[in-house]
């Protein structure tokens, strides 16, 4: 287990694979999830390309939270910081779901070092129907009877104490963004390569809004998988593999 430690004294975990003097990939994970489970089938084929960094978002996983809360903004100064400790000075990232809403911001606030972003089954609009209908489905109880399976994951992956309340803290989160989001008329300043990924059958992301985010960035682009849903182990390596290794490039 490797750390870097926040401001606060929170740990975050991270992981790396990969040497040489090959480009950087950052791959984020999405909100409720962790580096333990997610991208796993990807990092062999990746590391043959680049060096790969993989870390927990504050809070889950191996990544701890002295905050009383989670936010975006302390989120992406979190990776940041540990950017800056491993003195990666440029680097590509791909995020899943909330990991690209991450990436965007990163890129905003520092255009110099991301050199490109996919964003795969981000939800960028959210509006407060739907952050109501996600509030619904983010609670631990509601969970740990209805979808036991996934409740199952979320305490392998976060801690049998830990994951009821991630789950409350995620729910707050994501009412955040409603009014502190990013707004669509920032992205004009997203002047990098972005590329953003959907599944045609995902549950969260209607087509409609990938289409008109990729639209919304200035060198925006769109991939729609086939038969793909919202969770990143629906997603095969094939065709986001190769998309992926032609787009991250220097």
């Amino acid at each position: 287990m490797t750390t870097w430690t926040a401001p606060d004294g929170s740990d975050i975990n991270f992981e790396q694979f990969g040497s040489g003097s090959k480009p950087y990939l950052l791959l984020l994970p999405g909100l409720l999830g962790a580096i333990s489970s997610q991208w796993r089938p990807f990092l062999k084929p990746l590391a043959e390309q680049y060096r790969l960094i993989l870390v927990d978002l504050r809070g889950h996983g191996r990544s701890q939270n002295n905050a009383p809360s989670l936010n975006v903004t302390q989120m992406a100064e979190d990776i940041s910081g540990l950017l800056d400790h491993l003195n990666v000075e440029r680097l590509h990232i791909a995020g899943y779901s909330l990991g690209g809403y991450l990436g965007l911001m990163l890129a905003l606030g520092q255009p110099r070092r991301v050199a490109s972003l996919l964003m795969h089954a981000t939800k960028f609009y959210w509006t407060a129907d739907a952050v109501a209908k996600m509030q619904q489905q983010l609670d631990p109880d509601i969970m740990a009877q209805k979808v036991p399976t996934y409740a199952d994951q979320l305490v392998k992956d976060h801690g049998g104490r830990q994951w009821r309340t991630l789950v409350r803290q995620a729910a707050e989160l994501t009412a955040s963004l409603v009014e502190k989001g990013i707004a669509e008329r920032q992205l004009i300043n997203a002047q990098l390569p972005v590329l953003v990924s959907v599944g045609d059958r995902d549950e969260l992301v209607p087509l409609p809004e990938a289409f008109r985010l990729s639209r919304a960035l200035p060198n925006g682009e769109l991939l729609v998988l086939p038969n793909t849903r919202h969770p990143l182990q629906t997603v095969r390596l094939v065709p986001l593999l190769p998309m992926m290794q032609a787009f991250h490039t220097d």
